[in-house]
């Protein structure tokens, strides 16, 4: 197994990093970090210092990893596309490797649109897998080689000097090896899970919540009033925690952008309470914890509205120009910083919240860029996204028992280091809505689910109705409830019913995960996928709505032949068929029906 290895340029010069401390000209000293996560897993991690007592000399490049590889044949490469919030968030992108590819997010967010910082390459008789930790603008650049191949990654902005005692890190890296690549992405998702996830503070108290979440169905309906059974009040968020309860398995409430003073988008900026909160939060998280539920609550700190209260104190902000409607929080400023981490502490603290959720809705890139000082292009961003780090990092040492849900429009910051220290409750805003003829919303959270789960061990999304059929295509380890219930219609008796598959089934995910189809926009074929955890696991497959085919085979793996095995086999409307069958059976392959197009089952196994 190579080991990994980094590269800097300094005035001209490119120095090869080993790991360690790597003295370079003008006092600088690069320290690649290295750990052997496993045999067949390592971790880096880049910091630069200027130990001189002057400016240090200019740097131009600088890699956590610039890796050369030897490869057999059929040298191919595969990630995801980035999050847009349409039909091809997430999608797998794989292609034989035949020249040099160059690929960096848009914007400054790490996953957005046009990158994705999870990778794999494999080839005839070996196989490595990436993740890229970096909540900012990276840059990868894979290029084959005569019987090898070479893989960078740094930041993609880079031309700056240090100032005496001046440090500053940059992307963190995972790297997994092996020789067959759907094994290694397996071995890759389990390392995640349990070096690079909350998994790794929380242990068997991690799991992620089943949640009543009502933002996007009620927020037009908001006209700023405290008028009782509103949901951006207090009796409106008493009302909708009675109705978790009428659920069974809710076990979190989940309050979403409105509740601060002037609402969303205009009071993003403000940490006061609108009128329909007139004793805070606090009234409504110990209702909610008498009931024996989490409280989720959403913040977006780093993003700051004309006409809010941070607005004006512009020693605080990042601006582009002086009348811009919009500025982003100077996390790079170690004073600010401070500033906006005490005052999440205090209201986490005061207000009884148990999963802080952190959204940003901005492209931070020209932020940085345009308050970059001349010969220092890329330092604001190196600092903030430290200080992001740092913050958050403050915040979890203040709660050892509180979660971070990372959200940004979606799932537009999803890495390595994100994963390290939050989880990912709301995958994409293709969740903001439900079903319709333009927006697919059952088949691209099929096809994210098969996408996000090569590398990701945990993200959810929202569900906005309850038949089986898109409960199912939408919930993971965990899921967010849309459902209508201010409706004097609403179904709880169904609602409960889905609920409790999905609570039921939410340990499977904590095993591998097998695609058994491609991910694809193509409506008229069947999505499935497999769980194996231990002994046990289980098959879902959709009949997606244009689908003429009733039945399908599907072979199971990480099954042992020489067992028998219950299976129970669950359709749409929760019909159970049992049956006994050997390993060797259902890796042979086992026909599953499904006699309706738009609908669903699940397989359930278990060695006897």
């Amino acid at each position: 197994m190579d080991k990994l290895c980094g590269s800097i340029v300094v005035n001209g010069t490119k120095y090869t990093l080993l790991p360690g401390e790597n003295a370079l000209e003008g006092g600088l000293v690069a320290t690649l970090e290295h750990k052997n996560v496993s045999p067949r897993a390592q971790f880096a991690l880049l910091r630069l210092k200027n130990c001189g007592s002057e400016n240090s000399p200019r740097v131009t490049n600088a890699k956590t990893l610039d890796l050369t590889l030897s490869t057999g044949k059929n040298l191919c490469y595969h990630t995801l596309q980035g999050d847009d919030c349409g039909a091809t968030s997430f999608l797998p992108l794989d292609f034989e490797l035949t020249k040099a590819y160059t690929e960096q997010p848009t914007g400054g967010r790490s996953s957005d649109r046009t990158g994705f910082p999870y990778f794999d390459l494999d080839w005839e008789g070996g196989a490595v897998a990436f993740g890229i930790g970096w909540t900012g603008q990276w840059k990868k650049d894979i290029t084959p080689l005569p019987g090898g191949v070479n893989v960078s990654v740094g930041v993609a902005d880079c031309d700056f000097y240090l100032e005496p005692g001046e440090a500053v890190r940059f992307p963190s890296v995972l790297a997994v090896f092996g020789c067959e690549r759907d094994e290694n992405l397996r071995t890759f998702r389990r390392t995640v899970k349990s070096d690079f996830s909350p998994y790794t503070r929380l242990g068997d108290k991690f799991k992620l919540p089943i949640a009543i979440q009502c933002f996007d169905r009620y927020f037009q309906a908001l006209d700023g009033s405290s008028v009782e059974g509103k949901w951006a009040t207090e009796a409106g968020q008493i009302k909708t925690a009675d109705a978790a309860v009428n659920l069974s398995y809710i076990d979190t409430l989940w309050l979403d952008a409105a509740w601060f003073y002037k609402g969303f988008p205009h009071g993003v900026g403000n940490f006061r309470f609108s009128p329909g909160f007139p004793n805070g939060l606090k009234p409504v998280s110990d209702y909610v914890h008498e009931k024996g539920m989490k409280f989720v609550v959403w913040f977006e700190p780093e993003r700051v509205y004309e006409g809010s209260d941070l607005y004006p104190q512009t020693d605080k902000l990042l601006t582009l120009t002086p009348d811009d409607p919009t500025r982003v929080y100077n996390l790079s400023d170690p004073a600010a910083r401070r500033y906006l981490t005490d005052t999440l502490i205090s209201m986490i603290r005061n207000n009884g919240i148990d999963i802080y959720r952190q959204d940003f809705n901005i492209d931070p890139l020209p932020y940085w860029r345009k308050n970059d000082k001349p010969g220092r292009v890329g330092i604001t961003e190196l600092k903030y996204i430290e200080g992001l780090y740092t913050m958050w990092d403050e915040i979890l040492s203040a709660f050892p028992d509180l979660w971070i849900d990372n959200c940004a429009s979606g799932g537009r910051r999803l890495d390595l280091e994100t994963s390290m220290r939050s989880v990912t409750l709301w995958r994409s805003d293709t969740g903001c809505f439900p079903e319709n003829e333009e927006r697919r919303v059952t088949v691209w959270n099929h096809n994210q689910i098969l996408g996000l789960s090569r590398y990701l061990p945990y993200h959810d999304c929202a569900v906005w109705d309850i038949d089986a059929y898109t409960v199912r295509s939408t919930a993971t380890h965990g899921m967010a409830a849309n459902f209508h219930i201010f409706d004097p219609d609403f179904d709880f008796e169904q609602g409960r019913r889905v609920l409790k598959e999905v609570d039921e089934m939410r340990t499977y995910w904590d095993g591998d995960f097998y695609p058994l189809t491609p991910a694809t926009v193509d409506e008229t074929v069947w999505s499935a996928y497999q769980l194996a955890l231990e002994d046990s696991g289980a098959l879902y497959a959709f009949r997606r709505e244009q689908s003429d085919i009733p039945q399908m085979t599907f072979s199971l793996s990480a099954v042992d032949p020489k067992k028998t095995y219950s299976v129970t086999v669950v359709d749409e409307v929760f019909a159970e068929t049992k049956l006994t069958l050997s390993g060797a059976e259902l890796i042979e392959g086992i026909c599953l029906t499904i006699p309706k197009a738009k609908n669903s089952l699940i397989l359930k196994y278990k060695a006897l």
